[in-house]
């Protein structure tokens, strides 16, 4: 079940009119049923997934903990059971095919021709299988760590699993945070409505108004077949430019939604975004971007293969290797494993130039008017430097996104300066209305973001009083002005 659709919305209102009344035990019963039938109204057959992946860390988490600690070689088979069972739904539904391919071109590059079609099993991969199976395995690495113990009630373990609000793209919960919620006697302040209905509201005027616009006025540039012809170099650029700004709305809007209905249902959600949009360098973009998931792959993978703690080659095999797997998580495609290698790399060379870029910070710290200059010059670069890697994010495919390359960086300077020299400010030449609206839309949202860093314009209006009812019944205006429905959120690929 889709956020932006009637169907959701009339289900949301059943929940709410239902759930208050009901004692406690009775609402983690009724919000268990009610998280069962928005991930089934997909295919209820996928229910059988989400079980499975419920079941098996429950068992292993219980195992390990009633297991002594010298039981060592017991506690690690239970959580290699887990990893085991987890990753393997995970591999099958979504990398099966993209290894066979892989495998077929490297066969063929060593004389063996062999026809993948066979082998294929073009399979749809189940809704938020990434996030819910990586959330399971937390639970149980916690708990083989000492960091958690076990879950004794199946009921409340199931509903850390399922909760609908960040069942399908997250955020990635802990059990350390959801779980003891569970536990508490329910209570719903004054504060959490007004925050939970603002972020709702807010999350769908991101959504349908910003992001959504933005998908279709970038959307024909990206079928080549259909337009018949490749993209012109200030085209292909706006595009990239334009899609960084709609991945952003796009996301932070469902997770604006799920933080906003956890409230709402007297739960609080962990934040996956801490103003990302304009950063000074990709590193500070990805410790503020997708929060829950980058500290998942930090704890459980970085840190254990020895972090920052070996070395300088070490830590950067590290950080290479840990983007590469937040590539693979992603997707299944040579795309995405590309993207994620560029990141690693946008992220070593930021370690690399610290020295110097230290130097050029300090030439420009002297006064505060050049100091604010420097950091939005950084914050452009990076801004542009993340559009370009996200050419292998956006692009269907690979021939697609080395020809969008090509376009971008590989017809030199000559077709930028064509197009500024046939620029008609009366009347825009150069880029189409869509694509002039989309960078009025990145605009605003630049200045919302930046009203949110120095002002604190989400507390303030959620404090209460005038501020909060004329920012939701605007909020509200624009979301019946465009419309509920849309094309789906962009992370209900993964």
């Amino acid at each position: 079940m889709l956020y932006n659709s009637k169907a959701f919305l009339a289900f949301l209102a059943v929940v709410l009119l239902v759930y208050y009344p009901l004692p406690q035990r009775a609402k983690l019963w009724f919000l268990l049923a009610c998280s069962a039938a928005f991930y089934g109204f997909w295919d209820p057959r996928l229910l059988g997934l989400l079980a499975l992946s419920t079941a098996v860390d429950f068992v292993a988490g219980r195992q390990i903990d009633r297991a002594p600690p010298e039981a060592r070689r017991s506690r690690t088979a239970w959580l290699w059971a887990s990893l085991a069972v987890n990753l393997g739904m995970l591999g099958f539904f979504k990398y099966h095919d993209f290894f066979v391919l892989e495998f077929s071109v490297l066969l063929g590059a060593l004389g063996l021709n062999v026809d993948p079609e066979g082998y294929l099993l073009r399979l749809v991969l189940p809704a938020g299988i990434s996030f819910y199976t990586f959330q399971t395995m937390a639970y149980t690495i916690d708990i083989w760590r000492g960091h958690l113990r076990h879950e004794p009630d199946p009921l409340k373990f199931a509903l850390y699993v399922v909760f609908f609000p960040q069942l399908v793209a997250g955020p990635v919960e802990r059990a350390t945070h959801l779980l003891p919620q569970f536990s508490r006697p329910f209570g719903l302040s004054p504060q959490m409505v007004r925050q939970g209905i603002f972020l709702i509201l807010l999350g769908f005027v991101k959504k349908v108004v910003f992001a959504d616009r933005l998908a279709l006025a970038i959307a024909p540039l990206y079928d080549i077949d259909a337009l018949g012809r490749l993209p012109t170099s200030v085209e292909a650029a706006s595009a990239q430019l334009l899609f960084t700004t709609q991945i952003y709305v796009d996301f932070s809007s469902y997770s604006d939604i799920a933080i906003g209905l956890g409230l709402l249902l007297g739960y609080h959600i962990r934040p996956n975004f801490n103003l990302p949009f304009v950063v000074p360098s990709i590193p500070e973009r990805w410790r503020r971007w997708h929060i829950s998931m980058s500290q998942w792959f930090r704890d459980y993978i970085f840190i254990p293969l020895g972090g920052s703690r070996h070395g300088a080659l070490r830590t950067q095999l590290n950080i290479l290797f840990l983007m590469f797997l937040s590539g693979l998580w992603h997707g299944a495609s040579r795309n995405f494993v590309v993207w994620g290698l560029l990141n690693g790399l946008a992220m070593l060379s930021h370690r690399w130039l610290e020295r110097p870029l230290g130097a050029l910070r300090g030439l420009f710290g002297a006064h505060p008017l050049s100091r604010v200059a420097y950091f939005y010059l950084c914050c452009l670069f990076t801004y542009a430097s993340i559009a370009s890697i996200n050419i292998f994010f956006r692009t269907p495919d690979w021939s697609t996104a080395l020809a969008y390359a090509g376009q971008i960086f590989g017809a030199g300077l000559g077709d930028y300066a064509r197009a500024l020299s046939s620029l008609d400010l009366s009347k825009n030449t150069v880029l189409d209305d869509d694509l002039q609206l989309g960078f009025l839309y990145t605009g605003l949202i630049f200045l919302a973001h930046e009203g949110e860093r120095y002002l604190q314009l989400g507390a303030k209006i959620t404090a209460g009083g005038w501020a909060w009812w004329l920012s939701c019944a605007g909020l509200l205006w624009l979301v019946v002005a465009f419309g509920i429905s849309g094309p789906q959120f962009i992370y209900f690929q993964f």
